[in-house]
C-alpha cells in the first residue's frame, strides 16, 4: 500500500485520469494498442487461457469483452448527453465472457467492431464543452456518475486489459 502512495508513476496516472484532453487521446488510441498487442497470434493462441491471475481469460476473450463493454459505455454517455441526470444502465466491466459465447468470432471483426464503437465514444467526448464533463447520470448501484468518471473508468479498464494481454502474450 505504501508503494502506491509514493510511486510517482501511479500519481501521474491518477492525475492523467482527471484531464479530459488526456482521456480523449488515450481512449482514442486503445483500439490500435489492442490490435498491435494481438497481432500475429494464431487462432490456438487467441483461445489459450492465461496463467494465473489470467486463467479465466483468453486474448480473444479480452477483445470481445472490450468490444461489448464499449457498447454499454456508449449507451451510458448517450443517455447522459441527451437528458438531465437520467438513469443509466450498469455496465459490468468485470464480466468475463464465456469461451462458448465467442469461440467462433474472428479477431479482425471483433477488433474492427471495437474500433468503430470506440471511435463513436471518442467523437462524443471530443464534442464536449468543459462543463459537459460534469454532466451525470444515475447508475443503479453506484449513484451519480459523471462523464468524466465514466471516461476515467474506461481509461483504467483499457490499461488493465492491455497490460493483461501483454502479460499473456509475453508468457
Amino acid at each position: 500500500m505504501a508503494w502506491r502512495a509514493y510511486n510517482p508513476r501511479m500519481r501521474e496516472l491518477r492525475q492523467a485520469g482527471s484531464d479530459p484532453a488526456f482521456l480523449r487521446k488515450a481512449l482514442s488510441e486503445a483500439g490500435g494498442e489492442l490490435r498491435q498487442a494481438l497481432a500475429g497470434l494464431r487462432r490456438r493462441e487467441l483461445l489459450q487461457p492465461g496463467a494465473p491471475p489470467d486463467e479465466d481469460w483468453t486474448p480473444l476473450g479480452i477483445a470481445v469483452h472490450l468490444r461489448d463493454t464499449e457498447l454499454g459505455v456508449i449507451a451510458q454517455l448517450e443517455a447522459i448527453l441527451a437528458a438531465r441526470e437520467p438513469a443509466i444502465r450498469a455496465v459490468d466491466i468485470d464480466d468475463i465472457p464465456l469461451l462458448e459465447e465467442y469461440r467462433d468470432e474472428e479477431l479482425e471483426e471483433v477488433l474492427d467492431d471495437f474500433h468503430y464503437y470506440r471511435r463513436h465514444t471518442a467523437y462524443a467526448l471530443w464534442d464536449l464543452n468543459p462543463g459537459d464533463w460534469e454532466r451525470g447520470g444515475i447508475h443503479p448501484y453506484r449513484g451519480r456518475m459523471t462523464v468524466l468518471e465514466i471516461a476515467r473508468e474506461m481509461y483504467r479498464h483499457d490499461l488493465e486489459h492491455l497490460w493483461q494481454v501483454r502479460r499473456m502474450v509475453g508468457a
